[in-house]
């Protein structure tokens, strides 16, 4: 390989007699390098994407400081760069369609710039992973390995260690006489591959044969794992990244930033653009430290399998005792960061063959921060990005590495594998991913509602632990090869279409709650009261979190295959348990469980409707608004709450399968709660105290067959999902009380049959059985309580058809606050920023708008004053032209609405005489059609005055936009 060290690596000892392994992909590691072969693919396409970012930006000119670009459209919509990064979410998006065609003229050239420039980039690799064996013989001056060979027999062994190893003939051995090593380096490409052993190692052919033989079919397993080509691919692509797109663009960016804070730039932007540069050094040096880690990590791993092959095919471990040498402790300090592990290590992977199969906390932990990085590069790309593609390709490379690595340490490893650290680990990659990136907080350090990037580790552990233990069911349920390969596939795909929507959850509505956007669902609130009206002011808490979690349930949803995926988290296990009742998911236990928490359901249920009862309103049409909404949504909290609460008790309980049995247990409530609904709302008005809506004893099934379908809709999906959050939660719970027990707890007697682990536990805690199954499984049932009542919305606001009317309806605080910011602006504290806001506000469609109103206002007035020439009629009055009259008011009117769809102005005082303004010529416009429409109006003898006065109030409102473009003027021409 071409960063390969001068010595075999880590094995991982023998696993079989087979002498062949059958190729790359299968035999005794063939799971583990396809792990590593996924990884290289995540972290080459994560530099690649990351390439059109930097070159785009590094073959931009020097920032441009005029509103003529891209940045002006930002500028116009009211961004202020020195602002809080929600202000200006909030400010830009407030007028998506205006932003839209303000874009719409801007040539969208910057990512295809950078794009070409990637596959510029991708060439010249390629040329280089091409030309790179020949660089490689040249500069190290290499021989062939004829010249060394007097007799024959170096190369006839060679030969036969090649067949050993099943390596086409083609490949060459070449000496390297320069180096004394004993070792030996693989390189080249496909076709001409070349082996090159060191001067040392031929010498150790004499003294140490076996030892010989064991560096040669290590290198020769490097050929045969195709490890050449990851290894020297990955060089090549790194290289010419490092050279072409990553120096250019952090020498640009931090000349930049150096500039801005030196004071000698005189651009607007500073310092609020300060954080966001700081954001792209950072995430570039954290690129290169993540390529680095994961890189040497790979390589790490490939030569452990590498050693692992080469004692298959006959290498004596005894070949690996080599002694450390006199930096031994040295490289254990920076073991992360050397590509090749030691000898020690290679020694006590020849003992535990487990070792290649355990899974990684650094590998998944990169893996999770490659990812995040890739679905955030990815966003350069609008159309891709637009339709969920980011998403789509994050998961498509990540979700194999996750279930390959706790596939194979579940079959392979004999240690219990439950997938949870391992989900951890790269849910917490995926965080600071996240983080690194800055695309949620922007030009702020810390996120608005950092308590939403917990959700994150969830998004990786959900998947992780289910995957694992259905594998491990699935090992104990099936034996044939046939129906093991059927259960994997369905078992792999499940865990990424698990990881795909948690990763678009978090795209589409999670980073934005982070953001701080939550305010936002606030609106919804008005949409709620004027759809369902009623006396909100009495439930306002259940008006307030349905609205809260409104777009996590919009968003989960949405999407028929994750709803798929969220079955098949069930009916997978089921089927497998079917194949083998004895496989240890106990489903008479967990039936029995989720009987009881069914049960428990229906007492909530008797809970809530009596509540309900006694304060619904006295009349049918009364119950039929607010307080129907309110039904609704507390059978659908009380099913969601109470399928997470059973889950947690359950996880909380068990200690194998524990997620598969919660999954289970929750859809036995899940069922039991839709019955309960339809009993409940079939028979209401016959259950006297907990009668809700209606007073007489009516049996209408039909109506508990349509509320069944609405909860049903909205949770068939949601509640496996936060089931399985609740079971995660529960299970943590418990285990962290019960190891704190354990540690905490002391012996009776130091005795030998105390102190071993099987009399330990019964013997010294006592308490700790029935502890783990009573409180600790109630407190983490209270959690995922807790976290169901802050997730779960109304089915009725999904299914509402119309738009929020904000006048129909008190709104709360944070919602006036939050209709203020979008219908108002912030004015910009800079002078300068306020200069070139005005600036690009005119030049971008304000001067357009404003010219268009005056010319449809001029064009009505001239219109009148040629009336007014005219001679009266016999009664002293003018007749008008009705439809050209109407057609001129409807122009005024059609002009003052297109620009009040313009950006909004970038001053709070300017942006209310603005709408004002535009405002009363709507008005005017639509009350002068309105009157014209009156036939008599023509003939001015009883409409006249009606039209007549819809035109008194069009003068002052244009003066008044006029006062407003004489002041932007001034602004944005300081003298």
């Amino acid at each position: 390989m071409s960063t390969a060290t001068e010595h075999p690596v880590e094995p991982a000892g023998p696993r079989g007699d087979r002498a062949d392994t059958g190729g790359p992909g299968t035999g005794p590691t063939g799971g583990g390098r396809a792990e590593t072969g996924l990884r290289f693919a995540l972290l080459m396409t994560v530099v690649t994407a990351a390439s059109i970012t930097m070159l785009n930006n590094a073959l931009a000119p020097t920032p441009n400081d005029t509103p003529g670009d891209s940045l002006g459209c930002l500028l116009a919509a009211g961004i202020d760069p020195d602002g809080k990064n929600l202000t200006n979410t909030l400010v830009g998006t407030a007028r998506p369609e205006a932003l839209r065609e303000c874009l719409s003229g801007v040539p969208e050239v910057e990512y295809w710039k950078g794009m070409v420039a990637t596959a510029a980039l991708l060439a010249v690799a390629a040329l280089v992973f091409w030309w790179l064996p020949r660089w490689r013989e040249r500069w190290h001056r290499t021989l062939p390995i004829s010249t060394v060979d007097r007799d024959g027999g170096l190369a006839a062994e060679l030969a036969e260690l090649r067949e050993i190893a099943g390596i086409d003939p083609r490949v060459r051995f070449r000496v390297d006489p320069a180096r004394t090593t004993a070792g030996a380096v693989v390189y080249g490409r496909a076709g001409l591959y070349t082996v090159c052993l060191h001067n040392g190692l031929l010498v150790r052919r004499g003294t140490d044969p076996e030892g010989f033989r064991a560096v040669v079919l290590h290198e020769l397993a490097h050929l045969r794992n195709r490890d050449v080509d990851f290894a020297w691919s990955s060089t090549a692509l790194w290289r010419v990244f490092v050279l072409l797109a990553l120096l250019p663009f952090l020498f640009s960016t931090g000349r930049i930033l150096v500039t801005g804070l030196s004071g000698r730039s005189s651009s607007p932007f500073w310092p609020g653009a300060a954080s966001l540069l700081t954001y792209s050094l950072l995430s570039g040096l954290v690129l290169v430290a993540l390529v680095h880690l994961t890189r040497a990590d790979l390589l790490r791993r490939r030569e452990l399998h590498a050693d692992a092959q080469a004692v298959t095919w006959g290498a004596l471990p005894a070949g690996w005792d080599q002694p450390e040498g006199p930096r031994a402790r040295l490289r254990r300090v920076g073991h992360l960061l050397r590509t090749h592990p030691g000898w020690a290590e290679r020694r006590a992977a020849l003992r535990d063959p487990d070792r290649l199969s355990a899974v990684g906390t650094p590998q998944m932990f990169l893996t999770g921060v490659a990812g995040s990085l890739l679905v955030n590069a990815l966003e350069v790309i609008p159309r891709p990005a637009e339709l969920g593609g980011n998403a789509w390709l994050t998961a498509a490379l990540v979700a194999p590495v996750l279930w390959l690595v706790l596939r194979r340490s579940v079959l392979r490893a004999t240690r219990q594998e439950s997938g949870l650290r391992a989900g951890l680990w790269l849910g917490c990659g995926l965080l600071v991913g996240e983080w690194v990136s800055g695309s949620t907080s922007g030009n702020q350090w810390v996120v608005a509602e950092p308590a939403y990037l917990l959700a994150l580790p969830l998004v990786g552990a959900v998947p992780a632990v289910w995957s694992a233990q259905s594998s491990r069911l699935e090992a104990a349920a099936l034996r044939g090869r046939g129906p093991r390969v059927l259960a994997g596939l369905l078992n792999g795909l499940v865990t990424l279409v698990l990881l795909w929507g948690g990763l678009r959850w978090w795209q589409a509505s999670g980073r934005f709650q982070a953001m701080g956007m939550t305010t936002e669902f606030d609106g919804f609130r008005t949409f709620v009261t004027q759809k369902y009206p009623g006396p909100w002011q009495d439930y306002a808490w259940e008006l307030s979190t349905a609205t809260a979690a409104l777009p996590t349930l919009v968003e989960l949803n949405r999407s028929t295959l994750l709803g798929v995926a969220a079955v098949l988290m069930v009916l997978l296990p089921l089927c497998l348990h079917a194949r083998r009742p004895g496989s240890g998911l106990r489903v008479r236990r967990t039936l029995a469980a989720g009987a009881a928490g069914g049960l428990l359901c229906w007492a909530a249920f008797a809970v809530v409707s009596y509540a309900l009862h006694s304060g619904r309103p006295g009349t049918l049409e009364e119950r039929a608004g607010a307080f129907q909404y309110v039904q609704l949504w507390w059978l659908l909290l009380t099913v969601t709450a109470a399928c997470a609460t059973t889950a947690a008790w359950v996880a909380g309980a068990s200690r194998q399968h524990w997620l598969l049995r919660a999954l289970l247990a929750s859809q036995v409530v899940q069922l039991l709660g839709y019955a309960g609904i339809f009993l409940a709302v079939s028979a209401d008005g016959c259950l006297g105290p907990m009668d809700v809506y209606g007073s007489n004893c009516h049996w209408l099934p039909a109506n508990g067959r349509i509320m069944v379908k609405l909860v049903l809709t909205d949770s068939v999906t949601t509640i496996p999902l936060f089931s399985a959050c609740g079971a995660l939660v529960g299970a943590g719970v418990v285990r962290g009380v019960r190891r704190w027990y354990e540690k905490s707890a002391t012996p009776r007697a130091l005795t030998p049959r105390a102190l071993t682990p099987r009399a330990f536990t019964p013997a010294a805690v006592p308490g700790v059985v029935p502890a783990t199954r009573s409180w600790p499984a109630l407190m983490s049932g209270g959690l995922a309580l807790a976290v169901s009542l802050t997730l779960l919305a109304s089915t009725a606001v999904l299914h509402a058809d119309g738009r929020p009317d904000t006048s129909s309806s008190a709104p709360s605080e944070e919602t006036r606050k939050f209709l203020e910011l979008l219908d108002t602006p912030p004015t910009a504290r800079a002078a300068k920023i306020r200069e070139w806001q005005a600036l690009a506000w005119l030049s971008k469609g304000g001067l357009t708008r404003i010219g268009r109103v005056s010319d449809a206002f001029l064009a009505l007035a001239d219109a009148l004053r040629e009336a007014g020439d005219q001679k009266p009629g016999a009664n002293g009055k003018i007749r008008l032209d009705s439809k050209e009259f109407s057609r001129l008011c409807s122009d005024v009117a059609k002009e003052a609405g297109a620009a009040q769809a313009y950006f909004r102005v970038p001053d709070a005082d300017l942006q209310k005489k603005w709408s004002n303004a535009l405002h009363r010529l709507d008005r005017s416009g639509n009350a002068c059609v309105s009157a014209l429409a009156d036939d008599t109006a023509a003939t001015g003898e009883n409409g006249g005055d009606a039209f007549l006065l819809s035109l008194d109030d069009m003068p002052a409102a244009v003066k008044e936009l006029t006062l407003v473009l004489a002041e932007l003027h001034a602004r944005a021409a300081p003298s």
